[in-house]
């Protein structure tokens, strides 16, 4: 089953795309939700997801600093805006 990482710093948002997809029929699996960048690569340091779906403006670290920092890091971990 493949990880999916939610960053997104609008609640209803976020938690609508990690709880409103049926994400196990799919075979994947949320292993986590951020509210921004920078609590997103906390989370990617543990959990190491397969996607990452992010929001482009979030408070302390937009989704293109997270994209950034996710394609000089961890090249394998794929995007979705």
């Amino acid at each position: 089953m493949y990880k999916i990482l939610v960053a997104d710093d609008e609640d209803m948002i976020r938690e609508g795309i990690a709880l409103g997809v049926p994400w196990p029929e799919l075979g994947f699996e949320v292993s986590g939700q951020a509210v921004n960048g920078i609590e997103a690569i906390e989370l990617i340091k543990r959990e190491t997801p397969d996607v990452v779906i992010t929001d482009i403006r979030m408070p302390r670290m937009d989704g293109i600093g997270l994209i950034e920092y996710l394609s000089a890091n961890y090249h394998r971990i794929k995007t979705v805006i």
